[in-house]
Parts: structure tokens; sequence; C-alpha cells
């Protein structure tokens, strides 16, 4: 039997339970016990708001409330409830439970307006590409000379918002390399935006596994990538496939700086998520392993470095809690090149991975050089 069958006769048959009275007032039977009990599980878990979660206080008085409160559902509505359901609710109520639990391969963020009209002045044939850390990215033909460019605005187009985005930005300028994503202009007016250069193609969109020098001289780059921006106080903090753009020649360049930080100052970008299947130990629990910093961007490198070998990130779970679970305390299967490299790179504490970029980068030059690689 399909899930969507299965979902849609057991919600279907609490409902009917509501419907159908006990054949005994007086002592019902015991399945009757249990298809009431089963319903009474739906309504709490239905009803449970955010403070109910497991492991959290809930307040007595509410509770009491909420119990009072709660009528027997009619009969003719739960009816009608069913008949929604065997219309194709079922399959809608599904869609939204499934929307609950985020791709562990993706950063999660709400989507913004779209592209500013007060643009399109400068540029036409705009489309969305994504959403990062702080905005939106699209790629856009500057009316001026034609070029293909890509525009990113703020996720929220408040003043507030607006500010800090820029504020965030504003360093990018800085970050001249040849594998960091260029930057032509950051403005503030008529709205907040950054234009950078469009290269089409992620890491994401390649055929793994690669190579082993393919792979190799991709992590090289982005380790050089990195070691630029740590050396100018500034990490990225959600290094991922999807971020790491390439040029026609496989250069990687890293994008997406919305996640990361100035080390220097401490100044976070007010935005604390995190990709989880590439996410470092410190991501997860702070408390046990400090406070993510440039050693953070060292593991997921390694992370995307196991990929590009691999073929798959170093943990995979379907539940996102488990996935959590494995990157805190399970080790990854070796790879079948650049091992010691790749689970250096990967160990639970920062303290033991490579303690900079610039290390990265020598061993994996080294390695590639011992390899036979020019």
């Amino acid at each position: 039997m399909r899930p969507e069958a299965a979902t849609l006769l057991l919600v279907s048959a609490m409902l009917l339970a509501l419907i159908i009275p006990p054949a005994d007032a007086a002592g019902p039977p015991e399945h009757a016990n249990t298809s009431s009990r089963a319903v009474e599980a739906v309504k709490e878990a239905l009803n449970r708001g955010p403070a109910d979660a497991p492991g959290q206080n809930k307040d007595p008085d509410a509770e009491e409330e909420r119990t009072e409160s709660a009528a027997p559902l009619p009969g003719i509505w739960a009816a009608v409830l069913v008949l929604v359901l065997l219309a194709g609710g079922s399959a809608i109520l599904l869609r939204h439970l499934k929307k609950r639990e985020p791709d562990a391969c993706r950063t999660v963020v709400s989507r913004p307006p779209g592209f500013p009209p007060e643009l399109a002045d400068r540029y036409d044939r705009a489309t969305f590409i994504g959403r990062g850390g702080l905005g939106e990215v699209f790629s856009a033909r500057r009316r001026d000379d034609g070029q293909v460019v890509a525009v990113k605005v703020p996720l929220a187009r408040d003043e507030v918002t607006g500010r800090a985005f820029m504020n965030e930005m504003r360093f990018l300028e800085e970050l001249n390399h040849p594998n960091i994503l260029a930057v032509h202009s950051v403005n503030i007016l008529p709205v907040p935006f950054v234009e950078m250069e469009y290269l089409p193609r992620t890491l994401k969109d390649l055929d793994k596994p690669l190579p082993p020098e393919t792979a190799a001289r991709i992590a090289a780059g982005i380790a050089a990538g990195l070691a630029f921006a740590h050396e100018r106080g500034v990490v990225h903090l959600d290094i991922k496939p999807g971020n790491i753009l390439l040029a026609d020649d496989l250069t990687p360049k890293i994008a997406d700086w919305g996640m990361g930080r100035m080390v220097e100052t401490g100044r976070d970008t007010g935005v604390t998520g995190y990709t989880l299947a590439y996410a470092a130990p410190e991501q997860i629990a702070p408390g046990r392993y400090g406070r993510p910093d440039a050693r953070t961007d060292i593991y997921q490198t390694g992370a995307v470095f196991y990929e590009l070998v691999t073929g798959r990130p170093p943990f995979a779970d379907g539940n996102l809690a488990g996935l959590a679970e494995a990157i805190l305390n399970d080790q990854p299967l070796p790879p079948p090149a650049f091992d010691r490299i790749i689970l250096r790179c990967l160990e639970k504490d920062p303290a033991n991975r490579c303690q900079s970029a610039t290390e990265l980068l020598d061993a994996i030059l080294a390695a590639m050089k011992g390899a036979g690689e020019p």
C-alpha cells in the first residue's frame, strides 16, 4: 500500500471514530478506547504549539483552559472532513507535513518580494537564481552594455534591513581574489543592491564523484579563496557545493558570504543558519566545541572535498536529528583519495583540524605534487 493511501485510511478511521458513538455508553469496548486515544493523540499533536514541544515547559493553566474549551467534534463536521480527505485533502496534508522538515542540503530562508522595480531602468531580463543568507540573487542584463550580471538584493526591503545588508556587503568589495566571486559594485540607491559577476554553474551541478586530481584542484581553489578572506578577518561559515560557482575551466569561486562574519570584530550578519549536511560540529553544539570560526570553513571545505571524491556528503541520514547526531558522534568512511587531508578537515574538535586555510592549501598542493599533479 502506498504511504499516501495508508495515511488516508488512518486519518479517515480516526475521524469516523468521532462519528460513530460507542456501542455501550457505560462501558465502551476496548477497540473504541484505542480509537479514542488515537484521536486524542492526533488532536494534541495538531493543537500543540511551539511551547508544547517535547522537553519544554508547559503552562498548566493554559493546558487546563485548552482541555475545558475543547468540545467533541460534531459528527457532521467529521463526516465533511472525511469527504475532504477522500477528495484529495490527504495529499495536501502530506505535502504540508513534508514541508515541516527542511532539506539537509539547503539553507532555508524566507522568499522576498522579487526583483525591485526600481532597478528596471538599469537591468532587464531579470531571472531568479536563488536565495542566500542575506538576500535573493537574480541574473539580469545591464541595459547600458548588454552584459549579463548577478544582482543581489536584501531579503526584506525595509530601511533597517537595507542598512544591515549594505554594511555586510561592503566588505565584499575588498575580497578581490580569483577564487572569490567578483563584486562589481555595492549600491544603496535607488534600493540596496550588489552587482556581481554572473556564473551559471555551481559545484552542485557537476556529476560526482570527480577524478581525484580534478577534485583536488577545486578543493585547492576553495582553500586559496578562504585563505585570502581569512587574512582579512572574514569567515564564510556556509561552504557547500551550491555556494561554489564555477568558471568555464572549473575554477571555483566562493559566493554567498551572507552567513559569515568579521572575525576581528565578532560582528555577525544576524543570520545564524547553516546547511546541516555540511555543518561543522561547533555549529550544531557550540557549547561542546566553542563558537564557529575560520576552522569551521576548514571542516566545510573538507566535507565538500569528501563529496567531490565519493559522490556524497560525509554523513547522510534521512532524518535531520539523525544527521546531526552522526555529525557530532560518528566517523565518516575513509574516502578513496586524499583521505588523510579530508579526514583531518573533518575532525570533530577544531583543534585537531588544519588550523588555517593556508595550511590546508599547502597540504593539498603537496599531495597533488606527490601524486604527480603539475
